[in-house]
């Protein structure tokens, strides 16, 4: 039976988990409609995805720590300083994040050959990279933007922007891949042109919606010194956690991409597809922080309560229904994104492991939100570490060159790591669920001793 508490968490949790896998589309898109120039051209797009996510680990961080601070301050109903929180953090953005994207563009093609890159695709890699690092940087002022939303629990306006950029994505990479009309055919180019189009557009439509609510009307763009302490005390944690799993996958990918071309093609597009649904449950996992940051003061404990068992059993609902698509229609899955008979044999068998993963990674997610928005931000980020930076890697590398497991002990050692992560997860927030409660059974007791 839905109850409230479920409408609740679903009117939040669906449109964040919608957002998380149109955001994904964006490079998505580009792969699928590339992926007719060949096997080489999708390498060159996918070889930029770790770098790209490298750079929106930071920004993603940053909008976690936001939409954790404006989750607090909206149970606490203090409205009138949301602005103050968004405008000196997009001051920290602009300008660490601007330096660093001037570093990546500088060397882009040294960090793309130590991501892997092959010889035969490395120029495509540039030109690609180059010129998407630009919508990189402004998705990640978006992000900043649409962090102050979500906090509110406005996760359908957040929708909305960044569905309406994902449809302008798709418009203009097929005018400019295939050279329709009076636009000439450009290719990767074309794909990358049309990633900056879509950006621009959500960080505009981003705009529009906050100076309409008038956020941009309070506080000040200035850092000061309360700001950050209490920023840098959430966004630490948070930053921990997302830097460890980045440079554990980046590691992770390196090793994958020394199997060759086929191979690494093959784990773009599974690892692609695998993203759908690990982006949906990431926005499971952004719907129990939210309501678990309304929530947090003690008189609101029940309220606490039942959404943390609402966001799990929903995780595994959707888990179901995932895994089921995924492990039946796999084959024609993994046709829409290539349809070289060579690649679709060995892609069949990889998307049996992207179908069992899903459970274990959207539990962990949603888990682990409700951590953060307890103030566990470090436990996450200890647990993440170990699993991510230390075990991942060195399980990888045994499955690859000790057990010559090939690309199937690559996923096998992904889907261990994502569960070693949910059983700490879960282990942690059964500690939280506890203590959190220990004061009312104290005070029951006391009760009926008076009694």
């Amino acid at each position: 039976m839905v109850t409230s508490y479920d409408k609740i968490y679903l009117r939040v949790g669906i449109p964040a988990a919608l957002e998380g896998v149109f955001m994904i589309l964006l490079s998505n898109a580009d792969i699928i409609m590339v992926g007719s120039l060949g096997t080489a051209a999708i390498a060159a797009v996918s070889i930029f995805t770790q770098p790209r996510m490298v750079l929106l680990t930071v920004a993603r961080s940053v909008a976690a720590a936001v939409t954790l601070l404006i989750a607090e301050r909206f149970g606490r109903q203090q409205s009138d300083s949301y602005g103050d929180v968004m405008k000196k953090t997009l001051s920290l953005v602009v300008v660490v994040l601007g330096i660093a994207h001037i570093v990546f563009f500088i060397y882009i093609e040294d960090i793309l050959l130590w991501m892997g890159a092959q010889e035969n695709y490395i120029a495509d890699a540039v030109l690609y990279a180059s010129w998407t690092l630009p919508a990189v940087f402004i998705t990640s002022l978006s992000a900043t933007m649409q962090a102050v939303m979500l906090g509110r629990g406005e996760s359908m306006t957040v929708l909305s922007i960044n569905l309406q950029g994902n449809v302008l994505n798709v418009i203009l990479n097929a005018f400019l891949i295939y050279g329709i009309g009076p636009f000439p055919t450009l290719g990767v180019l074309g794909a990358a042109i049309g990633t900056i189009g879509s950006s621009i557009w959500s960080f505009l439509l981003s705009v529009r919606v906050l100076f309409r609510w008038g956020i941009f009307g309070q506080g000040s763009y200035l850092p000061t010194r309360d700001y950050f302490r209490e920023f840098l005390g959430v966004f630490g944690g948070i930053f921990s956690e997302q830097g460890f799993e980045r440079i554990g996958m980046v590691v992770y990918t390196r090793m994958v991409a020394e199997l060759g071309t086929i191979p690494y093609a093959v784990h773009a597009i599974a690892m692609n597809f695998c993203d759908f649904y690990y982006s949906f449950g990431g926005g499971l996992g952004k719907a129990s922080t939210v309501l678990a940051g309304h929530n947090r003061d003690d008189e609101k404990r029940d309220a606490w309560r039942r959404f943390v068992w609402i966001g799990i059993t929903w995780g595994f609902f959707f888990s179901t229904v995932a895994f089921l698509l995924t492990f039946v229609f796999r084959e024609e899955i993994f046709s829409i994104y290539s349809s070289d008979p060579e690649l679709l044999a060995l892609g069949s068998i990889i998307l049996i492991y992207v179908a069992a993963v899903s459970f274990p990674e959207a539990h962990q997610m949603i888990c682990a939100g409700i951590l953060r928005a307890s103030g566990k931000t470090t436990q996450v980020a200890a647990y993440s570490f170990v699993s991510i930076t230390f075990l991942r890697p060195i399980i990888t590398y045994v499955f690859l060159h000790e057990m010559n497991m090939g690309l199937a002990g690559a996923w096998l050692s992904l889907a261990l790591d994502q569960t070693i992560r949910a059983l700490c997860a879960t282990f942690l927030l059964r500690g939280v669920y506890r203590a959190k409660y220990a004061p009312n059974v104290l005070v029951a007791s006391i009760n009926n001793n008076n009694l």
